[in-house]
């Protein structure tokens, strides 16, 4: 747009502020600890790790996260994303990693302000992937995904290493003539140890976004 003769540069969304704040936030946390810590392999200018099957890189001058994607390294300002990386990394305070337990559990385990469900947002995803069983489950396995014995039933029980130190666990449910198809994503009990609990679904809508992507031309996007 230009006005007198000049280009108006566009205003940063709300989401744009907030990431490069988040990358402020996250220079001020001790990098060498955090390396220590998840055992996260670095150098002089980048800390690396693998994203949901995607690896990833953060600057240590300046806190930007890339990808990997295409055959080159690209800068993403995807706002859950970058959220996501930056809370598993700096919210836990201390030394250690903290211990998984190995059990799984809803997110309403971790109630917040009465907030505990995530069903409306997940229904949404469930009606795509109906019908679409196996291109999901090629979906999960691009992602890193590694198929699990069913469990309550699922048609398709997933686990997902979104880091080498915390998984989600997701399980989908087919339609049928009595029921609607249900997607769930399942956290460790000891997931509230890792991450903030509004953290819990910037990462649910990236995974279910990323799927969603990979299976691209079976299922539209969702508005």
């Amino acid at each position: 747009m230009r006005t007198g003769g000049q280009t108006k540069q566009a205003s940063p969304s709300n989401y744009d502020l907030q990431v490069d704040m988040a990358r402020t936030i996250f220079l001020s946390y001790d990098q060498e600890q955090m390396i220590r810590k998840f055992g996260l392999k670095a150098d002089e200018a980048w800390i690396c790790l693998d994203y949901l099957n995607t690896p990833c890189r953060i600057s240590r001058a300046d806190g930007r996260i890339e990808e990997f994607r295409s055959g080159t390294w690209q800068e993403c300002r995807f706002y859950n994303t970058v959220m996501t990386v930056y809370d598993l990394l700096c919210y836990h305070h201390g030394p250690h990693a903290p211990a998984l337990s190995g059990q799984w559990c809803t997110v309403g385990n971790f109630v917040v302000t009465g907030v505990t469900d995530t069903g409306t947002f997940t229904k949404k995803y469930a009606a795509l992937f109906d019908g679409h069983l196996n291109e999901l489950r090629s979906a999960c396995e691009a992602l890193g995904g590694v198929l699990q014995p069913r469990i309550a039933g699922a048609d398709l029980t997933c686990r997902f290493p979104v880091t080498s130190f915390f998984p989600v666990l997701l399980q989908f449910w087919e339609g049928d003539e009595e029921f609607p198809p249900k997607l769930m994503v399942l956290w460790d009990r000891n997931a509230d140890r890792f991450l903030h609990f509004e953290t819990t679904f910037y990462l649910q809508g990236d995974l279910l976004e990323r799927l969603r992507s990979h299976m691209t031309g079976s299922v539209p996007s969702v508005h």
